[in-house]
Order: structure tokens, then C-alpha cells, then sequence
């Protein structure tokens, strides 16, 4: 039983480094790797089937609940808080804009038909 709990402790600190490190993308990768390393480490202990598959199931779920608990947890996850969401814009970020009401002239024509790269220039 101590080779099971060196799995779940070992798991569960992989997904909290990949957490802390890499995006949601590398759990995939680390789902196999953990799966193969475990299935490889109970069979050479000589783990039965039932034991090993509900062992390789608690290391991936330990795993992936370590990685959602710390990027849930880093400051990193609330960049975006209600707060921020709900506060007015400031005032400088028209940026020149306010006096255009998008009076464009066409100043070259093209006839119907034909493709040609159109230029557009505020009136004045």
C-alpha cells in the first residue's frame, strides 16, 4: 500500500507544478504519462487488476483536482474580476474620435464592375 500512496502523493504533486507552470493543454499529455508510469510501476509490484485501475483512476483524478485547485487559487485566475467589468471606461479612450460621424467621400470612382483598390478621405 505504501507504492499506492507514492502514486496518489506523486500524482497530485505533478498536477500542482503543471498548475502553477503550463496551461490547460498539458493535461493530456500529463493524463498519459501518469497512466503509463503508474500501470508500469503496479505491475512490476504485482498489483492486481481491480487495484491497479482504480489506482491509475485516483492518481488522474488526484492529478487534474491538484491543477484546478492551484489555478484556481493564483492571483493569475481573477484578472478579471466583477469589479473591473463594472467600472465606468475612462475618459481618454476614444482617443480623437468624438468629432467623426464617419462622413467618408468616395474620391475615386470606379464604374460598376471593375475592381479597384478604394481610397476613403474625411470630409472637411
Amino acid at each position: 500500500m505504501d507504492i499506492v500512496s507514492v502514486l496518489l502523493f506523486t500524482s497530485a504533486l505533478i498536477g500542482a507544478a503543471a498548475g502553477l507552470r503550463f496551461k490547460v493543454f498539458v493535461l493530456v499529455p500529463i493524463a498519459v504519462l501518469i497512466a503509463f508510469v503508474s500501470a508500469v510501476v503496479l505491475q512490476i509490484n504485482d498489483f492486481g487488476t481491480a487495484i491497479g485501475i482504480a489506482t491509475i483512476i485516483g492518481c488522474l483524478v488526484l492529478s487534474q483536482a491538484a491543477y484546478i485547485m492551484i489555478h484556481i487559487s493564483t492571483p493569475a485566475a481573477h484578472l478579471l474580476s466583477h469589479d473591473e467589468a463594472d467600472r465606468e471606461p475612462s475618459s481618454g479612450r476614444e482617443q480623437a474620435v468624438r468629432g467623426d460621424n464617419g462622413d467618408y467621400r468616395n474620391q475615386n470612382p470606379s464604374p460598376p464592375g471593375a475592381f479597384k483598390a478604394i481610397s476613403y478621405t474625411r470630409k472637411r
